[in-house]
């Protein structure tokens, strides 16, 4: 356990989001294991197949992740109050939500997939090879939900140096996998996700394990279930709010992702390719957010409010350092790490993917302030406004796609995020320091009655 009231923030926040990055980084390090493999054995079209349904498992995916980060909030706000009667009701009422969620999701995904891909305007070229890797994803939403719930539950306590062990390990495990289903059994694009959900089965089971040995307080019992129904609603409306916020926005992609289907393989091709580089980009600002909730959670419960605010400074600045050095990279060797996951002699593919890469770069910072503050928002409990920011990103991003690409072409594709971040990063943080102040008056009124 790791408690994030005391001590230097921007020492605890770095040491709390390195963990947290490198396990990402090893999540989209198996990610990029499956497109490489896919886009360099299976050529261009099943590497299409692959983006065309990416957009649409990250909308499923992203909801179930968020449900579980969301309603692991509250654990975090109990540990910071040393409430650990609230911590094993708080872990109760998680378990029940992400289970009985997951469950609905999994349905819902299922019987909505290939609409949704015609929906999207998937060329009939890959549409059945999309269809068959979003069935195998779906399927395995179950293992998805059980990871992030184990992870978020170690991450409330300060423990974000765990989950990344076992994602390395499910890392290499994928590998090894995506080689032998792709390359040896000749299992097409669906050995890539049935790899993926063996890999993740893999750190369940080795998270469930840990936590078993490790943290006797998280071994729930009959009785913990049994909580008042406000503080059960409470984080239930946490872990939709935090849910939805990454739904929503992931739907706007899904939008820009259609409007992507329509422009052909190559472009589609060369879009997934960017998207797996930029997402591996953005990972040290996703982290640093990461770290936030669990910092602004944990002060939250011990009323530090000057603590929060010294914490997301520090984090603002940390974000500043990497997003300079995106912007070296992306303008000095990005064609290079294009090439390892399409083939060389894709040159349409590769200077499409180079092209968006460097003008998303020139945005991350924006971006940064957006993860930064919606995080903070979240640890603070305030669902609402990351959830109106996000449909708001969501309306300018679907506005940007449509107005934008029919005549800017692949421009427009690289500009329809930036647009949206550039909207709403500002009303973040606004939202933010107006709600720490209403509680600094709050907590000065009471002291003064008291």
């Amino acid at each position: 356990m790791k408690d994030m009231t005391k001590g230097n923030p921007m020492k605890l926040i770095l040491a709390f989001a390195i963990p947290v990055l490198l396990g990402n980084v090893f999540q989209q390090f198996y990610m990029m294991a499956d497109t490489m493999m896919v886009g360099r054995i299976l050529g261009v079209n099943a590497l299409a197949a692959m983006g065309a349904s990416t957009s649409l498992a990250n909308l499923i995916i992203g909801f179930a992740s968020g449900i579980a980060m969301g309603s692991s909030i509250m654990i975090a706000q109990y540990y910071g109050a040393k409430d650990e009667e609230g911590m094993r009701h708080a872990c109760a009422g998680c378990v029940r939500f992400c289970i009985l969620s997951t469950i609905v999701m999994t349905i819902v995904a299922l019987l909505i997939k290939r609409p949704s891909l015609k929906l999207l305007q998937t060329p009939d070229s890959i549409i059945d090879m999309a269809d068959g890797y979003l069935f195998i994803l779906y399927g395995g939403l179950c293992i998805t939900m059980l990871y992030n719930m184990f992870a978020s539950m170690l991450r409330a306590i300060g423990d974000s140096k765990t989950p990344l062990y076992f994602l390395i390990i499910a890392s290499i495990s994928n590998v090894i996998l995506d080689y032998l289903f792709i390359a040896i059994f000749s299992w097409g694009i669906a050995g890539a996700g049935i790899a993926t959900v063996i890999a993740q089965m893999l750190s369940v089971v080795l998270c469930f394990l840990y936590i078993k040995r490790r943290y006797p307080i998280f071994i729930i019992k009959k009785k913990d279930f049994h909580v008042e129904k406000a503080i059960y609603h409470r984080q239930i409306s946490m872990g939709i709010s935090m849910g939805l916020m990454n739904s929503i926005v992931s739907l706007g992609t899904v939008i820009l992702q259609s409007a992507v289907n329509s422009l052909g393989e190559s472009v589609i091709a060369a879009q997934t390719a960017a998207r797996k580089i930029v997402e591996m980009f953005m990972q040290p600002l996703i982290s640093i957010a990461i770290a936030d909730t669990t910092f602004v959670s944990q002060n939250l419960g011990a009323a530090q409010y000057q603590r929060i605010r010294e914490g997301m400074k520090k984090s603002i600045v940390i974000a500043l350092i990497w997003v300079i050095i995106v912007i070296l990279i992306s303008y000095t060797c990005i064609d290079v790490l294009i090439t390892l996951l399409v083939d060389a002699s894709q040159k349409e593919v590769i200077s499409l993917s180079a092209f968006y890469t460097r003008v998303m770069s020139l945005f991350y910072f924006v971006l940064a302030i957006l993860f930064i503050y919606r995080n903070g928002l979240q640890g603070l409990g305030n669902g609402k406004i990351p959830i109106v920011s996000s449909t708001i990103e969501m309306i300018t991003k679907t506005a940007a796609t449509f107005l934008l690409i029919p005549y800017t072409g692949y421009l427009g594709v690289a500009l329809a995020e930036p647009i949206a971040w550039c909207f709403m990063a500002p009303v973040l943080c606004i939202f933010f320091y107006k709600d720490i102040r209403k509680r600094e008056q709050i907590l000065s009124e009471n002291s003064k009655q008291s």
